[in-house]
């Protein structure tokens, strides 16, 4: 049985939004290059679900902010182990602590849910701020951490569903309007595309994003908190979604689904 433990413990308005997605897009696709070579995303493409877990444990354990936020996505996502999504709110707690900004949404949408944490759309809202979304201060801390937690839900969604290879590096940008519920789609990734049919040289692209985007927006729309209507405000923020799917890449429902009856287990722990 393998143990994952936890961790110790001056531009115009419009242009300032722009920069800021531009800076946080930058930064997403600066961290999956990052990722890519990480010995424990590198043990999960391998199948080596037993070697990730180890690695995640030895360097959790050094307080390794990089391996925290790792640990928290395989944790939230059932990569290589059975979901917890609460003990995952533990690793992103941890590594927001550290000053990790990776991890800033999935925390937010932690806070925003409620789970492992008492649910707050003010706090999820203040996270956000401090991951640089809305650094015009167009939202309310509320209406932010509303928005902030529908986008960190949609975007796992995605992450979860999409198959491999679905987006070249990069990330999608959204207008959000939290009164009116009115989303729209910016800028996506380029698609990438499968296999060319037999006889043609045209190869099709392997999703139809808008519609993908749309779907897992909706869902997320759908399992975020009800929010309090006479506290939205009628004004619409820039929004990114993390579709990187460095990590995911590695994920193989089968041998994670049998991988997880015997690698969670055992009771997770922060060690003193």
């Amino acid at each position: 049985m393998y143990t994952l433990n936890r961790p110790r413990g001056l531009p115009g308005l419009g242009a300032r939004a722009a920069v800021a997605c531009l800076f946080l897009a930058i930064t997403v696709f600066a961290s999956a290059a990052s990722l890519s070579s990480d010995p424990i995303v590198v043990a999960v493409k391998h199948g080596a679900c037993a070697k990730a877990v180890a690695l995640a444990n030895a360097r959790v354990a050094s307080g390794d902010n990089e391996a925290t936020f790792l640990a928290a996505r395989m944790l939230d996502e059932g990569i290589c182990m059975q979901k917890d999504p609460v003990q995952a709110a533990d690793y992103f707690t941890q590594a927001v602590d550290r000053g990790d900004q990776s991890a800033m949404l999935d925390y937010a949408a932690k806070l925003g849910l409620g789970i492992g944490t008492d649910q707050s759309y003010e706090r999820a809202g203040d996270i956000c701020r401090s991951a640089g979304f809305d650094p015009q201060r167009q939202l309310s801390p509320y209406s932010l951490g509303y928005a902030c937690t529908v986008t960190g839900i949609a975007s796992r969604l995605l992450r979860e569903t999409l198959p491999k290879g679905a987006f070249h590096p990069g990330a999608i940008i959204v207008d959000f309007n939290p009164a009116s519920g009115e989303m729209r789609i910016k800028t996506t990734p380029e698609v990438g595309r499968g296999d060319a049919p037999i006889g043609s040289s045209l190869r099709p692209p392997l999703i139809d994003a808008p519609r993908e985007i749309n779907k897992s927006w909706g869902d997320a729309v759908a399992a975020a908190p009800k929010p309090n209507g006479a506290q939205l405000d009628n004004r619409s923020v820039e929004l990114t979604l993390d579709v990187d799917m460095t990590l995911e890449a590695g994920r193989n429902p089968t041998r994670d689904i049998q991988a997880g009856s015997r690698l969670m287990n055992g009771e997770l722990y922060f060690p003193h």
